[in-house]
This record gives C-alpha cells, structure tokens and sequence, in this order.
C-alpha cells in the first residue's frame, strides 16, 4: 500500500462526523457561485451601518468584494380611493432616492476601510426576497438585526430572520 494515500476508514460510527468529497462539477449551483463576495443588507438603521462595518473588516481580512444592497418598495399610504390624490410620496423618485441614502451610508463606513472594494446595488421588491437570491452568489451575508426583543423569538426582525432561514450561504448577524 502506497504510504501517501489514506485508507478509507469505511462507513462513519453513529455520532462521529465525517466529511464528503465531491468533484467540482457536483456541486452544482454552488460552483456557479462568485467567491469573494460579501452581500450586506443596508436599510440605514445602526445594526445596518454596524453589518456594514463589520463586513468591509471582514473584507479587508480576506480579500473579498463588499456589495452594499438597499431595497426599496412602495407600500400603500392611504385607502386605494386615494391613492395618487395625495402624491407627497412620490415627490422624489425612490429608486434615486434609495441611491444617494446608500452612498451616504457607504461613504460614511467606506472612508474606514481604504482597502476594500465597496460596490453598491439598489434593487427594488421585498427585502428578503432581494437578499435571499443574492445569497446564492455570496460567500457570506450581513445584515443588522433590528428587531425589538419584545419576546422570544423577537430579537430578530422579520428580514433577517426570513434571511437566516432560506439563504444559500453564510449569514452572520451584527447588533
């Protein structure tokens, strides 16, 4: 027997781990996706400026891409009868609007970290939604967790806990 290669210690014993190996080409989606990229979900709250923080020390740490994501949706204001009686809301375009709201924010953090490549997206749609689909081509998501910790369960708020729940890849949580 060659003395560089390992035996196959045969079948794993009950409670003992042990790791599978793949080709490449059977990993499908998950070869597809970039690696580098760190997804972080900016929505201007602190914890989100905190993700976005600690996203770029990652970044710097291992060389990866930062992508700043803000997503914007329109929400019905008033009863549908009035709807469009009252256009306070859609004296700016949103899509703009959410653009110069997420290159402050990135500016702000960016001007810490020299170093590292911060692109920013702006899409619009649900949030988790949003997110979710990005996370199969990230190698980590970031988001702040927002929620008020009224009771069990509530420390999350409702993106990050969809996120946590149906993302492809690695979330981490900032407070």
């Amino acid at each position: 027997m060659d003395e560089t290669r390992r035996r196959d210690p045969g079948p794993a014993r009950s409670g003992e781990a042990r790791a599978a190996t793949r080709p490449a080409e059977a990993w499908g989606a998950d070869a597809a996706r970039q690696r580098g990229r760190i997804i972080v979900g900016v929505d201007g709250s602190k914890q989100s400026r905190t993700a976005l923080r600690w996203a770029c020390a990652d970044a710097r740490a291992t060389g990866s891409t930062v992508v700043a994501v803000a997503v914007w949706h329109l929400y019905p204001l008033a009863p549908p009868e009035r709807v469009g009686t009252s256009p306070w809301w859609f004296t700016a375009d949103p899509e703009e609007a959410t653009r110069a709201f997420l290159g402050e924010v990135v500016d702000e953090v960016a001007d810490d970290f020299p170093d590292v490549v911060v692109e920013q997206k702006v899409l619009s749609g649900h949030a988790a939604e949003q997110l979710i689909s990005l996370s199969a081509v990230a190698d980590l998501v970031v988001l702040g967790a927002t929620g008020s910790g009224g009771f069990a369960g509530m420390s999350l708020g409702s993106t990050s806990r969809a996120v946590v729940e149906h993302a492809l890849s690695t979330v981490v949580l900032a407070r």
